[in-house]
């Protein structure tokens, strides 16, 4: 009896486990794209799906930690290049995020106000650093997120279910490739000083 009751409850644990873990994917993984209807309403609205919901979420925090991390180079930086660029990234991301803005609230979906542990670490990095020490780093971090974020747009540029969502993603993607373009310019700049 001892040990039907252990087998049960270690059967129970290990199923519930296994169908949370299907319940909740990974980002950047493909779960199946389902849209849900709101019951209560008279006219269901289809809801944005996770992956989506993901997207927006991850583009909120780049566009806050560019914004960030431009005004700081703008202080910090030594190089007129890497001003300028910091600029643009204020002038553009400061842009994006007032359309994502826009989306997110249109959708009833919240997004998240402060960086996540992995900017807020760059970030504070980046300002104890100044002059050429801060232009190399910036600049080199720039090339880094701008890679990750050109591929995290053109995937869901192509794979997004929402045509909001998707549309947002494909219409700031040449600025976020002109963005990736411009920052290699003035990494080679900067490390050749």
């Amino acid at each position: 009896m001892k040990y039907s009751l252990l087998a049960t409850t270690i059967f129970l644990i290990c199923t519930t486990t296994a169908l949370m873990a299907q319940r909740q994917p990974e980002y950047g993984k493909s779960p199946e794209r389902t849209i849900t209807a709101n019951p209560g309403a008279n006219n269901p609205v289809a809801e944005v799906d996770e992956t989506d919901k993901n997207f927006m979420k991850h583009a909120a925090i780049g566009n806050q930690a560019e914004i960030q991390l431009g005004q700081m180079a703008q202080t910090k930086a030594s190089n007129a290049a890497v001003k300028s660029f910091g600029e643009r990234m204020v002038k553009d991301h400061s842009s994006a995020d007032d359309k994502l803005k826009s989306i997110a609230e249109s959708q009833h979906i919240s997004l998240p106000v402060q960086l996540d542990p992995e900017h807020n670490n760059q970030a504070e990095a980046l300002s104890r650093l100044s002059g050429p020490q801060f232009d190399k780093a910036y600049m080199t971090l720039m090339v880094q997120e701008h890679t990750k974020t050109v591929n995290l747009f053109k995937n869901e540029a192509a794979t997004a279910h929402d045509p909001t969502v998707k549309q947002f993603a494909a219409t700031a993607l040449p600025t976020l490739q002109s963005h990736l373009d411009q920052a290699r310019q003035v990494e080679q700049q900067v490390k050749n000083e």
